[in-house]
């Protein structure tokens, strides 16, 4: 059996960014204020007003680029899933690793993204209910199925990975999808409490990202 592991790392993933294009600059510049006002108050209660704040800017400047807050959410979910496959993309793609090494290394890169991009990631996870009420326009829906087929082939990274180390005989004998279900909750959920342990109680980033990418593939190994 063959795993495909071949996803286009390098494509643009936005579906929202081509009325009118957005300079990098300016891009980031909204999704960070955006990320931070989303942690704030929540994705339900912020308002484009509340962007502009935290921007320092004018909302007619963000709505030169953005429709409504529900546009700016999709888009840093695609952001998101931007900088993870990029991470992780390259690894899972190293046939010179076992599938132990590679989902090792896959698992760290994971974790450091979460840990580094700490605002994008909580601002992801929240009001999520309150936000697929938001979509009213067929092209933000096309944008949440992108968002979705993205994730999804993500996860295959780490599904693909985990079904050559059983083949190999390196995991235990479970579904694939299954082992990667929880480890990837596990690593996701860092960002819930990863914002008390900044102060270096746990240690440094690198430190809790290794530790975790040990838990994580310690419990796909075969007994």
């Amino acid at each position: 059996m063959s795993h495909d592991l071949n996803i286009e790392l390098n494509a643009n993933p936005s579906l929202l960014l081509n009325r009118p294009s957005v300079p990098d600059g300016v891009r980031a510049d909204i999704l960070n204020a955006a990320a931070t006002a989303f942690n704030e108050r929540g994705y339900a209660a912020t308002s484009i007003d509340d962007v502009a704040d935290r921007l320092g800017a004018s909302k007619g400047r963000i709505y030169h680029y953005y429709r409504s807050k529900t546009d700016i959410f999709l888009d840093l979910h695609l952001e998101s899933l931007r900088v993870a496959t990029e991470n992780v993309g390259p690894i899972a793609a190293d046939l010179t690793l076992s599938p132990r090494e590679r989902l090792r290394e896959m698992c760290l890169a994971h974790a450091m993204v979460v840990m580094t991009q700490l605002t994008y990631q909580k601002s992801t996870m929240l009001g999520l209910n309150s936000f697929l009420l938001s979509i009213s326009a067929p092209y933000q829906d096309e944008a949440r199925k992108r968002v979705n087929d993205l994730r999804d082939q993500y996860e295959s990274l780490f599904v693909s990975t985990i079904a050559q180390g059983i083949e190999a005989g390196e995991f235990r004998q479970a579904g694939p999808r299954f082992i990667a279900k929880p480890l990837l909750g596990a690593l996701n959920y860092t960002a819930i409490w990863y914002e008390q342990a900044r102060d270096g109680s746990l240690g440094t980033v690198e430190q809790i990202a290794n530790a975790l990418a040990d838990f994580c593939v310690s419990g796909a190994l075969r007994r």
